[in-house]
């Protein structure tokens, strides 16, 4: 008998947490991702490859340049960090190629 109970409650669990798992799934909308936008579509990608690349070359510090700042100049994402009002250093410097993702330039000024 108890084991029949507990197969009833296990159905009846399922039954009631379904639906609000296959609802969560449903609102979750995922952009298609569109071939002639390139392989960096957008500045938030340009971004974190960005910040990938100047914390591996440049170590974590790099971050203290934050917010980084993006444009998108002839199909080129040129990402650059920022520095503080009075504050004397150099910033990280990146130019990715939207299509295809090919980083052409990286520096860092003094």
């Amino acid at each position: 008998m108890k084991l029949v109970y507990r197969n009833v409650r296990l159905w009846l669990l399922i039954f009631l947490i379904a639906p609000v798992i296959l609802k969560c799934r449903s609102n979750v909308e995922q952009k298609e991702w569109d071939i002639n936008e390139g392989y960096v579509p957008d500045s938030t990608t340009a971004i974190q490859i960005a910040q990938i690349i100047f914390v591996r070359v440049y170590g974590e510090k790099v971050l203290e340049r934050k917010p980084f700042i993006v444009k998108l100049k002839n199909g080129i994402w040129v990402v650059d960090g920022t520095l503080e009002k009075g504050m004397y250093g150099g910033v990280p410097h990146i130019e990715i190629q939207r299509s295809d993702g090919k980083i052409i330039n990286l520096i860092h000024g003094k």
